[in-house]
């Protein structure tokens, strides 16, 4: 990890922060794949990778800089009305859980069946918080604002449990396997930064 104990250390990690941050609002722009048959409207994104190359190389903090950084990117430059508004906030909590419980779990040196418990309770972390706020949060204020009222069309619990679960616990495993291949493949970067 980078010290932030001279100047040049603290550009290193703010220009990092940066690059990350532009990265990652650069994936969010690329075409979204839906994962789930009749909800074409929940999509997966990779911009959880620069986020979670952050979190392994300079920490929580950054991570949450990064993403806080590229919603905010999201925001000014490629806003959608009503639908960012309404889904960028929910996307968010489930970053951040994400983040959070695999940077409280996981360590540089981890073995590979440690990695793969941090994966399982993170994935079933983000697909906790994503029910939650869908039921709590989500479904109303579509119903209120975008005249989207999911239960009407197909039900409260066919979506909680036939799309919205389902779709977090794959895009949960493809994240992991994702960054973890991206961060393994930019290893001998990291340790020329470093050096």
């Amino acid at each position: 990890m980078l010290l932030t104990t001279t100047p040049v250390q603290r550009v290193q990690r703010l220009t990092l922060i940066a690059i990350l941050s532009a990265i990652s609002f650069g994936l969010m722009l690329f075409p979204q794949l839906p994962l789930i048959p009749g909800a074409d409207f929940l999509k997966l994104d990779f911009s959880i990778v620069p986020i979670m190359i952050a979190l392994s190389w300079l920490g929580m903090t950054a991570a949450v800089w990064v993403v806080f950084l590229r919603t905010i990117l999201k925001l000014i430059l490629a806003n959608e009305g009503i639908n960012t508004y309404l889904g960028l906030p929910v996307n968010v909590a489930v970053v951040l859980t994400f983040i959070l419980v695999l940077g409280l779990m996981m360590s540089q040196k981890m073995q590979w069946y440690k990695k793969l418990i941090a994966m399982v309770i993170s994935v079933i972390a983000i697909t906790a918080v994503a029910m939650i706020i869908n039921w709590l949060v989500a479904i109303p204020l579509y119903a209120t604002f975008a005249n989207f009222d999911i239960n009407r069309l197909i039900g409260i619990k066919t979506y909680l449990f036939g799309m919205v679960l389902p779709f977090n616990l794959i895009q949960g495993i493809i994240w992991f396997g994702t960054g973890e291949i991206v961060k393994a493949s930019l290893t001998p970067l990291w340790q020329k930064i470093v050096s």
